[in-house]
């Protein structure tokens, strides 16, 4: 048994990525924080050996958190995120709620259709899309994305396609996709506008308050999510599987410049926090927190086999 604790910990250690951080006063007596040298590993003298801490430091150790430790993470981001459309969908007394509803208030009937208008944008845009394709012209979709595909690989390859005319029948088809689905967007948007203004504004606000829950549920998953990982990431730099803090709620009481210095020191050893909403349950929050005046109409992309 003691031989196969001895065999994992050393396997664990071939494959131990992270670095020391230490905070201790500076020069001026002020709490200053530090990151190891070359961003990865302890911190070591000129000739490599490891130099181990004063009395006044106080050492950490992060590293990316296991997969593991990323689906804990995950689950608890996704409770997060039910608790919030919960609360602002339905606790009328509730912090969440107010602030939705206050947000909405200010809105007159046209801006407050204006905004749902705006969330609708995408299911508008792929609802366009597919009607579009459904026509007879674009029926063979699959040769139209593979000339594309080959092209946009040339070209970041280097090539001059100007002059190709093969190149510019094709960008010519791919401006006449686009505009066709531009028209059917904008006329998606004139009708369900229409109906909005008929439905009155105790209506409309109910379907602005789903839309500006569903951006309060978004962001109380990415809240708990880098919370949640950020302190699977902290360990005792003596022993690398102990984690340092007691719980998240400790790290979130940390001081700015040491939550600060923390992150600075996993970004190297981990991909961009937007990745998590990627994640299963994780909800877009592409919502416009201030709506503007007129519905926007984006440009359609290059349309790929059928899931446009």
């Amino acid at each position: 048994m003691a031989v196969n604790i001895k065999a994992r910990r050393k396997l664990s250690d071939l494959y131990k990525t992270g670095v020391e951080i230490r905070f201790g006063p500076g020069e001026d007596g002020k709490p200053v924080g530090r990151i190891a040298e070359g961003g990865e590993g302890p911190f070591v003298d000129s000739d490599g050996k490891p130099i181990p801490p004063t009395e006044a430091d106080v050492a950490m150790w992060v590293q990316p958190p296991s997969p593991l430790q990323r689906e804990m993470a995950l689950r608890d981001a996704q409770a997060a995120r039910a608790k919030a459309l919960v609360r602002a969908k339905r606790n009328e007394e509730s912090e969440e709620h107010l602030t939705v509803m206050a947000f909405l208030a200010d809105m007159d009937d046209e801006t407050l259709i204006d905004y749902v208008l705006i969330n609708d944008a995408d299911t508008r845009r792929n609802e366009a899309t597919r009607e579009v394709l459904s026509g007879k012209e674009w029926e063979d979709m699959t040769s139209y994305s593979d000339a594309i595909r080959q092209f946009d690989e040339r070209i970041a390859a280097g090539e001059d396609l100007e002059g190709d005319e093969e190149y510019q029948a094709v960008m010519e088809l791919d401006s006449k996709f686009a505009a066709q689905v531009r028209e059917r967007e904008a006329e998606l948007a004139d009708a369900e506008r229409d109906v909005l203004k008929m439905l009155g504004r105790a209506r409309v606000e109910r379907k602005a308050l789903e839309k500006r829950s569903e951006l309060v549920g978004s962001q109380a998953f990415m809240r708990e999510y880098d919370m949640q990982m950020t302190f699977y990431s902290v360990r005792d730099p003596e022993n690398t599987a102990s984690l340092w803090f007691e719980s998240a709620r400790e790290l979130a009481d940390s001081e700015d410049d040491v939550l600060s210095l923390i992150k600075q020191a996993l970004t190297p050893f981990i991909q961009d926090g937007t990745e998590a909403k990627n994640l299963p349950g994780a909800v877009s929050g592409s919502a416009s927190s201030e709506p503007p005046s007129e519905p926007e109409i984006s440009e359609a992309s290059t349309p790929q086999e059928e899931s446009a």
